[in-house]
């Protein structure tokens, strides 16, 4: 009866391997909210910085909702859901359509309030070897949760005795949008 039992209990364990072998949780994801700030790699005082110590730091953060979840709808059992590797699957549901960087002074003889982005560098916080565009950064940002933190530099020197603020605006495709301001930072 024993063998019987477990013949039984395998064979619906590999079945169940089988039919849900490429499966996965689904989600909806959207940036939600970011953190915008500059920053001065040579002390915490990011209010007076050097050209050479100065970036801006953008972090996102993604509101992800259930889509549907396989461990609780398919009726697995637990030993078949921890025996098989499946990949959670992403949908973008609001996608980012511009990211716009300006200041509040003219700068590189682009006037306040203009766009910066072709004078900007963005690489990944920790790793710097990855050098991108603000465009690039859209596509990564589409591409599905990225616990990544963003630099973003300028290609070209702001002059000193500069007070300057910068101001990062996210437009989604349905023209809603996320604006910050960073505090004021006076170049040395």
């Amino acid at each position: 009866m024993k063998n019987k039992t477990f013949k039984i209990y395998a064979l619906i364990l590999v079945a169940q391997i089988f039919l849900y072998a490429c499966c996965g949780n689904n989600f909806n994801i959207f940036v939600r909210s970011f953190e915008f700030s500059a920053q001065d790699e040579a002390d915490e005082d990011a209010t007076i910085v050097s050209n050479s110590n100065f970036f801006l730091q953008f972090t996102p953060t993604y509101q992800i909702d259930t889509a549907s979840l396989l461990s609780k709808n398919s009726g697995l059992l637990n030993t078949a859901y921890a025996a098989i590797d499946c990949f959670d699957e992403y949908t973008v549901i609001k996608r980012i359509e511009n990211i716009d960087i300006t200041s509040n002074v003219p700068l590189f003889d682009i006037p306040a309030g203009d766009l910066l982005n072709n004078h900007i560098v963005v690489t990944y916080r920790f790793n710097t070897e990855d050098l991108f565009t603000t465009n690039d950064m859209i596509l990564r940002l589409n591409g599905g949760p990225a616990d990544s933190e963003y630099s973003l530099k300028f290609d070209t020197e702001i002059p000193a005795e500069t007070a300057a603020t910068f101001t990062l605006t996210i437009t989604f495709e349905n023209e809603e949008q996320l604006v910050m301001t960073t505090d004021t930072i006076t170049f040395e």
